[in-house]
């Protein structure tokens, strides 16, 4: 059976889908306070004045940008691994989200940029990293816990490995080089094999 073509968006909500494409491009290339909305209108192909009829003020543009930016990330960590044995699942949920950053390290970059250099907006930034990445942690959590070796805190390991994770994220926004990246997601990597190798070894 032939699937139906997905739904494209056309009048006022393609419209909006190209300011916020263009917006989103150009507060990550240029940030907030080097963006215009000019530049978005000219970005977009459409007039300023059509950007304030859609988006009241820039800050609004920016929110729903952001929000539009965040999207994939949420969704990434959405997945239902239920049926995937833990200590193959949790080998596949490092790599997915190692290559996941990867492929959005302009966007982290602007997350941690914005936090640091973006007052109006730091507040709202900051509590959208801490729950991406506690749902990216309970994630763990719960695989860990499953894995965990007899005797040990599965919390504690599972911090562990998160702030591992973390720390090559972070790391990779100030030395991206690509030598680095890769150590640093094979140390990750390793310690995430260890714990799964423990139970496969009988604990």
């Amino acid at each position: 059976m032939t699937r139906p073509a997905p739904t494209v968006p056309t009048g006022k909500a393609a419209t909006q889908d190209r300011i916020l494409a263009a917006s989103t491009a150009l507060f990550i290339e240029c940030g907030y306070e080097n963006t215009t909305v000019q530049d978005v209108a000219n970005r977009a192909g459409v007039s300023r004045a059509t950007v304030f009829w859609h988006f009241s003020e820039k800050a609004a543009l920016f929110r729903e940008s952001f929000s539009r930016l965040c999207e994939p990330f949420r969704a990434s960590l959405d997945r239902d691994w239920s049926g995937v044995e833990p200590g193959k699942r949790l080998h596949e949920q490092i790599a997915m989200s190692d290559q996941f950053a990867r492929d959005h390290s302009s966007e982290i970059s602007a997350f941690v940029r914005w936090a640091v250099e973006s007052p109006e907006f730091r507040d709202t930034v900051i509590a959208t990293l801490f729950d991406l990445n506690q749902r990216f942690s309970a994630a763990i959590g719960e695989t860990v816990a499953e894995l965990a070796p007899v005797g040990h805190d599965a919390k504690l390991l599972a911090t562990g490995l998160t702030l591992a994770f973390d720390a090559n994220l972070l790391l990779s926004v100030f030395d991206p080089a690509p030598r680095g990246v890769e150590e640093r997601s094979a140390a990750v990597s390793a310690l995430a094999g260890f714990l799964a190798d423990r139970t496969g070894a009988g604990n």
